[in-house]
């Protein structure tokens, strides 16, 4: 059986959706705020952070990843494209950029402490986050226009993690009635059952019909 360590509201919601979706049943291991220190814990993942899934003898972090590889063990699930179709060369690049850049962006928000050693350095990092974020969220609203699902035709992890990103936006309401191409997206995610009870579980208010 996997287990997954994670945390409430963090990236490992989309790991922890992704397992939803496929059905199959998992551990959770839910760890105390703050970056562990753990010894048994750091051995898997040295940064402390969340989330780990542990695949048998196969440990891997970051929820992006492990997302990836949950959808390649269970291709019946159909959660990802064809390989070596363009949707699937589509598929990577929203799963790497929505990980590493805007969920980063996001970090700003949450974590100022970790982005400067001024001592009244954090407001000013809070402030570029959200300004980043903005711009960052624009830009995705304009590409996802006209679209059903993030990726292609077909429901994929790439909307899981997207409706994850959404809710951590510093102001996600009234961004994704800002940007409606967005909200029309993420409202479409969130009627399935499984990303209704994700949310629900962490405390996520649901977005609102336009």
């Amino acid at each position: 059986m996997y287990r997954l360590y994670g945390k409430p509201f963090t990236m490992s919601m989309v790991p922890e959706g992704t397992l939803d979706e496929i059905g199959v049943p998992f551990e959770t291991v839910t760890l105390p705020d703050g970056r562990s220190t753990d010894p048994a814990y750091l051995e898997l993942r040295p940064d402390g952070l969340v989330p780990t899934l542990v695949d048998g003898d196969l440990v891997i972090y970051e929820g992006s990843a492990i997302a990836m590889h949950l959808a390649d063990r269970h291709e019946e699930a159909g959660l990802a494209p064809s390989p070596g179709s363009r949707e699937r060369a589509w598929w990577y690049q929203w799963m790497v950029w929505l990980g590493s850049v805007v969920h980063p962006t996001v970090a700003n928000e949450y974590h100022a402490d970790w982005y400067t050693t001024a001592p009244d350095g954090g407001d000013g990092v809070r402030q570029a986050a959200r300004r980043n974020a903005d711009d960052l969220w624009r830009q995705i609203d304009s590409s996802v226009a006209g679209r059903t699902w993030l990726v292609g035709e077909r429901f994929s992890t790439a909307d899981i993690l997207l409706l994850v990103q959404a809710t951590m936006h510093w102001d996600c309401h009234v961004m994704t009635a800002r940007e409606k191409h967005v909200g029309a997206i993420v409202r479409r995610i969130q009627s399935r059952p499984a990303m209704a009870a994700l949310l629900e579980r962490h405390g996520v208010e649901p977005f609102a019909a336009a």
